[in-house]
């Protein structure tokens, strides 16, 4: 049976095909940037404006027209933060059904951190950790699991997202960042964990993320080094992060968006996402991330296919896409002189 899996975020909304079988064979996936939490962290009362509603509606449409080229039987259409945030979250609910005939599910915090757990386990190249943690940033919400001998130890879901902290604690996010402003982010990151009661494991600093603050990271790199992103490795190191992070936080927004491989629908919050991914895995100790794109999406799907009610991840491996290549970029040499000899190393 194929599954067509939507994931309607505060900065994108994913389609994901998958197919239940020995493995859980991944068809096709994509991406629609569409920035529907752009009221995130700006009020008590966060609203869902029509023109980000209509965007949205218009995005999922495209994906399930998109999704029906692969024999697509049956959907599951989820949103995260932005819509579970706002005031006005059944009228968004009621417009996608009227729009495309699904039932919209919104994910509690608590939901969304299992599912994304759930994903991580469907990645081959985590298989080899007994044990980890994982980061998963968002526009609205980060997501940090304990795993260990693929149970979840825990979970939390907070309020931490690009947008939300970008939208809260910059002045402006076209100019370059403060110190000021950094100093803010980072306190605001390191108390609301500390006050979440999650507790980074002493045993082990394997810390894994997701997210698109990692995916564009990634992507940069490997434009920079004029490789395909499947040479460039999974293993990011936070030299190279804050590299990175150094360079966009002193740009404005139109010398970001000329960085090879970043979006210019992302580069307003790139820094901010940065710095929240810095500061986790400094309270983690870990010294670099090991990316993956199995989160949300890809737990829908294996929590869908196994029938588990339980709370456990199931034991399905995905078969992975192909990658795609990314352009070469003159920037090459600076990237090259960045990138510590180790980060390519597994941790």
């Amino acid at each position: 049976m194929r599954l067509g899996v939507i994931d309607i975020g505060s900065n994108s909304i994913k389609l994901l095909v998958a197919e239940t079988g020995s493995t859980m064979a991944i068809h096709y996936e994509t991406t629609w940037e569409t920035r529907l939490g752009t009221t995130l962290g700006t009020s008590d009362l966060p609203i869902l404006t029509r023109s980000a509603i209509q965007k949205a509606c218009e995005a999922v449409q495209s994906l399930i027209a998109e999704a029906a080229g692969y024999n697509v039987e049956e959907f599951f259409v989820a949103a995260t933060s932005a819509v579970r945030d706002a005031v006005n979250r059944e009228e968004f609910i009621d417009e996608i059904h009227q729009a495309t005939g699904h039932r919209l599910k919104v994910l509690s915090g608590d939901e969304e951190a299992a599912y994304i757990a759930w994903g991580i386990t469907t990645d081959p190249v985590l298989t080899q950790y007994q044990e980890f943690c994982l980061a998963d940033l968002g526009g609205g919400s980060l997501e940090l699991i304990h795993v260990r001998n693929r149970e979840i130890v825990a979970k939390v879901s907070l309020p931490l997202g690009a947008i939300r902290l970008s939208q809260q604690l910059l002045a402006d996010k076209g100019e370059p960042m403060k110190s000021v402003e950094m100093r803010r982010i980072v306190r605001r990151v390191r108390n609301t964990i500390d006050e979440s009661g999650f507790v980074f494991p002493r045993e082990t600093n394997i810390l894994a993320g997701t997210g698109g603050a990692l995916t564009v990271s990634r992507a940069v790199r490997a434009a920079w080094l004029g490789q395909t992103q499947s040479e460039a490795g999974n293993s990011l190191s936070l030299a190279y992060l804050r590299f990175l992070y150094v360079e966009l936080a002193a740009m404005n927004l139109e010398e970001r968006s000329k960085i090879p491989a970043l979006p210019s629908e992302r580069a307003d919050i790139m820094p901010v996402g940065l710095l929240i991914l810095l500061t986790v895995a400094e309270m983690a100790g870990a010294n670099s991330y090991i990316y993956s794109s199995h989160n949300l999406r890809y737990g829908i799907a294996a929590k869908y296919f196994s029938g588990d009610s339980g709370d456990s991840p199931i034991a399905i491996k995905a078969a992975l896409p192909g990658q795609t290549s990314t352009d070469k970029s003159a920037l090459a040499a600076m990237a090259k002189s960045a990138v510590d000899q180790g980060h390519e190393k597994k941790m």
